[in-house]
């Protein structure tokens, strides 16, 4: 069998769409359409059973994908194997790290330099759904990112939830003294909240939570990054935020407040997430059996 034809099929199952797949692939439609129509002819039977609008593997397509996917998996692994072999001295690692989590995964990143110190590690940092984007276009090897809305494709490794916190301009706390405010008192601020650039998140979740909470929440700003948000609250921009409490530095807020959110909240899911079909990294595995956990580990 073709590995590219194998390539275009196992895209086309995990977006669960032609042309999701084929944008993702960086080409158009007929020639992926072509090359699914011609696996179909190889294999003697259909692959994909296509109605109203939507694509999903037959019995045997789902059989082809599973062992499709190893053998990806095993070609890879041959690649990195033969490029050491042929004296490869050092490697890249090409990692993606979003916004959300910077602080928490920091340690993680260091733990590894230091484990592998000639290991070189390419990080490019971004927004959770962009890094999506460059997994499956194979530009990164694993993301660091918020869990995935739709785990299909994915192989991941989950960390404990991070805290959600509250931090407020002191203008807007003028008279409040308490350490905790409650969901439902978050209708009173103006709210500049983080939002991903494509697909569903926390921002979402947030809205969806309040206005089951009887609030209706006075959103004047949403941005992806956290410390964006934090330098322009301190900055001046009266309103409050919420954030992972990861993210956060009391001793660095000069003009704002943590506050402990009650009842708790938990919204913010730190994740290593790779493709199925791509190959385990050693490496990071090793410094997670090590006890990582976070980012005081």
């Amino acid at each position: 069998m073709d590995l590219k034809r194998l390539k275009y099929f196992c895209a086309v199952v995990e977006h669960g769409s032609i042309s999701k797949a084929a944008q993702a692939l960086h080409i158009s439609q007929p020639p992926l359409s072509k090359r699914l129509q011609e696996l179909e002819e190889e294999v003697g039977a259909p692959l994909f059973l296509r109605q109203s609008g939507k694509i999903e593997p037959t019995p045997t397509g789902f059989f082809l994908y599973n062992h499709a996917v190893e053998v990806l998996k095993n070609i890879q692994n041959i690649e990195r194997e033969t490029q050491l072999f042929a004296g490869r001295q050092t490697r890249t690692l090409k990692i993606g790290l979003t916004h959300l989590f910077q602080r928490y995964f920091q340690p993680l990143l260091i733990k590894l330099h230091q484990k592998y110190p000639h290991l070189e590690i390419g990080v490019v940092v971004s927004d959770s759904s962009h890094l999506e984007t460059l997994l499956h276009n194979g530009v990164i090897d694993i993301a660091l990112i918020q869990r995935p809305y739709n785990l299909e494709g994915y192989d991941c490794i989950s960390f404990p939830a991070v805290n959600t916190v509250v931090v407020a301009h002191n203008s807007l706390l003028e008279g409040f003294n308490g350490d905790s405010i409650h969901l439902n008192d978050l209708g009173r601020f103006p709210l500049v909240l983080l939002r991903r650039i494509n697909g569903t998140g926390t921002f979402e979740f947030l809205q969806d939570k309040l206005r089951k909470n009887g609030v209706n929440p006075n959103v004047i700003m949403h941005i992806s990054q956290p410390n964006v948000i934090l330098d322009w609250l301190e900055s001046g921009v009266e309103a409050a935020s919420l954030l992972p409490e990861s993210e956060v530095r009391a001793a660095k807020l000069a003009h704002c407040r943590i506050i402990r959110l009650l009842p708790e909240v938990l919204m913010f899911f730190p994740t290593l997430v790779k493709l199925a079909a791509t190959p385990e990294i050693g490496e990071i595995l090793a410094v997670l059996e090590e006890g990582y956990t976070g980012e005081n580990s």
